[in-house]
């Protein structure tokens, strides 16, 4: 179970440099097209559609980092004051649900990005295809499957051990 856990961390913030990189091109590509508009008086074409697409990028690429420094809202004001054993328990349980919603999340992706591979669906005006980025968010949401599914590990050992 360590070598998994230490692999899914490795993974997550390599896709969290990632998604740092892909934020610093939102930047530059936001900041040069408003200085090429005022200055040339042309901006940058389809500027907004690779905005669009880079911030699915950063939010498809940060998820699982921030599952794993549990950086994502929790309420544990109840659950805290729990015996150890039974802390694991809910721990497993919403782990259950977490993964499978995010299961379900992935699942859907690929299959939608497929459906709009086959269509041809392309972008307003950079005509960039969609699927690609579709295919980006699911790979982030497997991604944060494999942290839940550590963190299920972890939960179940502690309700064993209490």
């Amino acid at each position: 179970m360590a070598f998994l856990d230490s692999v899914v961390r490795w993974v997550s913030k390599l896709c969290d440099r990632i998604a740092q990189a892909g934020l610093f091109a939102m930047l530059l590509l936001t900041t040069s097209n408003i200085l090429l508009r005022k200055v040339v008086g042309k901006p940058i074409y389809g500027a907004y559609d690779y905005v669009c697409f880079l911030s699915t990028i950063v939010v498809a690429f940060a998820i699982a980092n921030c599952a794993v420094q549990k950086g994502h809202t929790q309420v544990e004001l109840l659950v805290a004051r729990f015996p150890r054993r039974a802390q694991g328990i809910v721990d497993s349980i919403t782990g259950i649900l977490s993964l499978s919603i995010f299961s379900l999340i992935t699942w859907q992706s690929i299959v939608l990005a497929g459906d709009m591979r086959r269509a041809g669906e392309l972008s307003m005006t950079s005509l960039e295809p969609f699927y690609p980025y579709i295919y980006a968010i699911a790979f982030g949401c497997a991604l944060v499957c494999l942290v839940i599914l550590v963190d299920i590990m972890k939960s179940v050992v502690k309700a064993v051990k209490g």
